[in-house]
């Protein structure tokens, strides 16, 4: 999200901190138009003495209104600073005099409730202070960054560091001192309230006092009272007031014991409190804020309601969230109370409580129908009053409410856009809760190819986006423009592939008609991007910030020799899945914000902060390690900017050391500092071993070589790379026994029953004739010199990869496609994997070493070029990690039907269809963390959407079009019968539809 539309949403949720958000627009605005004010006189040409004084000039306005908005941001904090010490200061002093009662029945009272709860808002409020503080900084920083780019000088970090952290806003250590000693209480009371002999400060002897009260000494008088309030017991009730009564405080004591039995004293308890002359109907809780009518409005004490009323209660008091009764009786959707309330206090309807929600907001948001057709029909407020309130119509679009939109459009709701710039139906196109909503909102004048003021999509994008398949029919079927480009050039059809949503795609692509050169220098997420290595660096300034002006040197590309790799180390890796809510507390509303703290105690390893919820560019973790042996991860849950432990797990080594599995999911439950289990933590891991034998020794055996520069023409990104020329797929598997075998499938057809190679021992095969590579005829001179001799042979047979290295000729290049099925293709094909992923790649690496150190043997100057391939990530990442030599391309089937078309070759007609492989997204950002080659992905996608071929390089990757799956009337073709298949666009190598890979010739960079 843009950053002025991000600072627009965090004053749309956070009000009362809204006027004080530094004025991020209005200094952007003002950067403008000091870029643009002349500072050429009217006569002549300045000299460099009236340059330097114009840009001076600019320089004190623009800072004299930076210093202006922190010295706001700095007041309003300091406020808010003092608030919250008063705050917790009157919490801990409550929960001292709770703790300081004799009996440990108080836990279950009103009084402690309320003060769970008291501490609970502190919690939130200061997460709202917290974000405040962190937006605004990172507000300063950027609007640095726009005016040293725009004056072309160097003034950022320097002023961040003498004028900007000095600031009392941005030291820490205050918020983290409170959000310790709330963190701390809390835990300490609710140990407490569970019975736990913990040592807590004796207390002043005024607190056991107070805490004692008048009574029996073995018992909690209120709590004894409250329970005859429950069961109706007015005798009992009427001997408390009897022997209390005439005491010091007792109307203090029946006022509070009245707003606690409100939740679940009937109409006889009531009335002989109220009775009694003790109780003040027009108190408030201290603590809270809320008087009896707030009470009654939540727990649906209707004749509370009416008697309070009837007293002339006040209907406009506010609690400590801002809400008045009226809030609390829309949120819970009480309609004959919301009825009177509007009647004795019409001016709430439209009030906004520190959430910036109105009644109607509340009802909207619930979907409590009854309560917005009441709130509508008193002239309820149906539109904003400012560009930072909530917008009715936008929420009920946003959360699915047909009937409640309907309502609302009656009522001529405008069609505006949010916070976020986005209209209506842009978030009905992307939230999908019912595609009706876009025919009903069109009917009421929403343009279906209304732009948002985001990234200047129409609704259209967001359904291709966020994969919403029946909205995205209704837009194309109701006259959407497929073919619309956003602001960076791209189509919907580009953020549907680009998201893996096919189906998305394949709707597109028949509708629209590409243009001949779509757009293709722009990137869909900088999560995938790496920091680019060519960024020109500012230019160098004198004193007084005038820069030099200079030619920045030539653009020389760095070749870059192998990838990085484990010589002894063991690489864990933890991906913390999106979709499956990795981090989940059992209570989610008690910790609002957290951080998650992920280290090893055992190992001298840097920790890992991430912030929850887990965004994209955070999910995955990894470690490189000495041994299993000693290695656990530990997982601490901390607040946002505090210190003090919220809950803890750990992963001890047995769950990485499993002998059978180099890969696996685990779930651990969360504990609390009691050992309360209070959620749970699921992430995926891998094991890479470094390789259990002799690597090439580097300085003997050269390593591949990559490099990515722009052209000078077009500006279009050129990759070279040392693979260059044609090399014969060999798709890889293993026997049983751990022996590497050449066999295009994964099942070989014997007698009519499909037999799964990898369940046989070698023996086993070869018994059955499978193993007949070595028993065909040697070929002729001509024939050996032929890869398409050797791709048609090798496809009528199952050999070993040892005898296949040493039979085909060292001038045909070999592409080692492996074949390890990730487990949902196990499932699918009943076929399971028994050897696990680090003796697999192990076992292969062995064979492919042992075959480049017999060639040097017999000729020095002799070398084989392989590349490996796979459409799992896992075995991947296993191959590359281990060894610095040969390249590695993961293959994505988006669109394609390898499965069907390459692996499974087999009689069986009941093999269900494959899980499509994930998204390019997905794959790009696999390829590019664990430092492959590149990704080899379907001529279909890349024919489609041209645009991902640059955003795939961009990400400093080689990219492959896959064409070895079209359909057979074009394989059947003349040219591609003779194995030609064209270069596409942009590409650096093609997999042809003979099963030859081709590389770009060899680009000298």
């Amino acid at each position: 999200m843009k950053f002025g539309k991000q600072i627009q949403r965090q004053q749309l949720d956070l009000p009362e901190y809204a006027a004080s958000f530094l004025n991020y627009k209005a200094l952007k605005k003002l950067i403008k138009q000091l870029s643009a004010t002349p500072t050429l006189p009217a006569q002549g040409v300045p000299s460099p003495e009236d340059a330097q004084s114009a840009l001076r000039a600019n320089r004190q306005v623009f800072f004299f209104s930076l210093e202006r908005e922190i010295s706001k941001v700095n007041t309003f904090y300091l406020q808010k600073e003092a608030e919250f010490s008063l705050r917790l200061k009157t919490l801990l002093d409550k929960k001292r005099v709770i703790q300081a009662r004799a009996s440990v029945n108080s836990r279950v009272s009103a009084s402690f409730a309320t003060l769970v709860e008291g501490f609970q808002q502190f919690d939130n409020d200061l997460n709202k202070l917290q974000h405040f503080v962190e937006v605004n900084e990172t507000a300063i920083s950027k609007i640095l960054k726009k005016w040293d780019k725009t004056s072309k000088s160097r003034t950022k970090e320097l002023y961040l560091q003498r004028a900007v952290e000095i600031q009392p806003c941005f030291n820490r250590d205050f918020l983290r001192d409170l959000s310790d000693r709330a963190t701390t209480s809390r835990q300490d009371l609710e140990a407490w309230a569970e019975g736990e002999n913990l040592h807590y400060d004796g207390g002043r002897s005024s607190d056991r006092t107070i805490g004692q009260r008048v009574g029996t000494e073995d018992s909690d008088v209120d709590l004894q009272i409250l329970q005859a309030a429950a069961a109706a017991n007015t005798n009992a009730l009427r001997e408390w007031v009897s022997r209390l009564g005439s005491s010091e405080g007792a109307k203090e004591r029946f006022t509070r014991i009245f707003l606690s039995s409100i939740s679940e004293a009937p109409k006889e308890s009531i009335d002989a409190l109220v009775q009694s002359n003790l109780v003040d109907l027009h108190a408030e809780d201290d603590m809270n804020e809320r008087n009896c009518l707030h009470e009654a409005t939540i727990y649906g004490n209707e004749y509370v309601l009416d008697l309070a009323l009837g007293q002339n209660v006040d209907v406009t008091r506010l609690d400590v969230y801002g809400r008045a009764p009226l809030h609390y009786a829309c949120l819970r959707g009480r309609l004959g109370m919301v009825e009177k309330l509007i009647q004795a206090g019409p001016s709430m309807i439209d009030l906004r409580d520190h959430d910036n929600f109105t009644p109607l907001i509340h009802s909207i948001v619930r979907n409590k129908i009854d309560c917005v057709q009441l709130l509508l029909s008193q002239n309820a407020a149906i539109n904003p009053a400012g560009e930072n309130d909530h917008i009715p119509l936008n929420l009920a679009c946003q959360h699915g409410l047909t009937e409640i939109v309907r309502l609302l459009l009656e009522m001529n709701a405008q069609l505006l856009p949010d916070a976020e710039g986005l209209y209506p139906q842009h978030l009905v196109a992307r939230s999908s809760k019912d595609p009706q909503l876009l025919l009903l909102l069109n009917q009421h004048g929403a343009d279906l190819n209304q732009r948002d003021k985001l990234y200047s999509w129409t609704p259209l994008f967001h359904a291709a986006s966020e994969g919403q398949v029946k909205c995205l029919q209704l837009l194309l079927e109701n006259g959407a423009d497929a073919g619309a480009l956003d602001e960076k050039g791209l189509s919907a059809t580009y953020y549907a592939t680009w998201e893996g949503h096919l189906e998305c795609m394949d709707l597109l692509w028949d509708k629209v008609v590409l243009p001949r050169q779509q757009a293709r220098f722009s990137t869909p997420s900088s999560q995938v991007l790496p920091p680019s290595a060519m960024e020109v660096s500012p230019a160098p300034v004198d004193a007084d910030g005038i820069p030099d002006l200079y030619l920045p040197p030539p653009i020389i590309p760095l070749r870059r020799y192998g990838h990085n790799y484990l010589d002894t180390k063991t690489l864990v890796s933890l991906n913390f899945d999106r979709g499956a809510q990795a981090i989940r507390f059992f209570n989610e509303g008690r910790y609002p914000a957290a951080r998650i703290t992920i280290s090893s105690k055992m190992s001298d390893l840097i920790p890992r902060n991430i912030m929850l919820p887990i965004q994209e560019d955070s999910r995955v973790v990894s470690f490189q390690i000495d041994s299993l042996d000693s290695f656990a991860v530990d997982f601490e849950i901390f607040p946002t900017f505090g210190s003090k432990v919220i809950a803890k797990s750990v992963a001890l080594s047995d769950v990485f050391k499993a002998v059978d599995s180099s890969s696996g999911i685990c779930t651990l439950p969360l504990f609390d500092p009691r050992l309360r289990a209070i959620g749970q933590i699921q992430f995926s891991f891998q094991v890479v071993k470094a390789y259990n034998g002799i690597p090439l020794e580097i300085t003997l055996f050269a390593t591949y070589w990559k490099a990515t520069s722009a052209s000078d023409d077009s500006g279009a990104l050129i990759t070279g790379s040392s693979l260059s020329g044609d090399y014969l797929r060999l798709c890889v598997q293993m026997t049983r026994d751990g022996f590497p075998i050449v066999a295009s499938s994964y099942l070989k057809t014997h007698h009519g029953l499909d037999v799964s190679i990898s369940q046989r021992r070698l023996e086993e095969l070869s018994t059955l004739g499978a193993i007949d590579f070595s028993t065909t005829p040697a070929p002729s001179e001509a024939e050996a010199n032929d890869i398409q001799y050797w791709r048609l042979r090798l496809e009528r047979s199952i050999a070993t990869l040892k005898d296949v290295l040493a039979t085909i000729p060292t001038n045909i290049n070999l592409n080692l496609h492996v074949l390890y099925p990730t487990p949902i293709e196990e499932q699918a094909i009943c076929n399971y994997q028994t050897i696990d992923i680090n003796t697999f790649a192990d076992r292969v690496l062995s064979e492919v070493f042992d075959h480049a150190r017999s060639l040097r043997a017999k000729n020095p100057d002799v070398t084989r070029s392989i590349v490996f391939s796979s459409w799992n990530p896992v075995i991947c990442t296993a191959i590359n990690w281990k060894q610095p030599n040969y390249p590695v391309l993961l293959c994505n089937d988006l669109g394609g039907s390898k499965y069907h078309n390459e692996v499974m070759h087999t009689t069986s007609t009941s093999v269900p269809p494959i899980v499509p492989s994930s998204s390019i997204k997905e794959s790009a950002r696999l390829a590019q963390s664990n430092n492959f080659m590149g990704m080899m992905c379907t001529s279909r996608i890349l024919q489609r959407v041209p645009a991902l071929t640059e955003t795939i390089k961009q990400a400093g990757l080689v990219v492959v079009s896959d064409v070895s799956d079209q359909n057979v009337d074009i394989r059947q073709s003349s040219m591609s019968s003779a194995g030609w298949t064209p270069m596409p666009e942009g590409v650096n190598g093609v997999m042809k539809m003979n099963g030859i890979l081709r590389f770009n010739e060899s680009i000298d960079m």
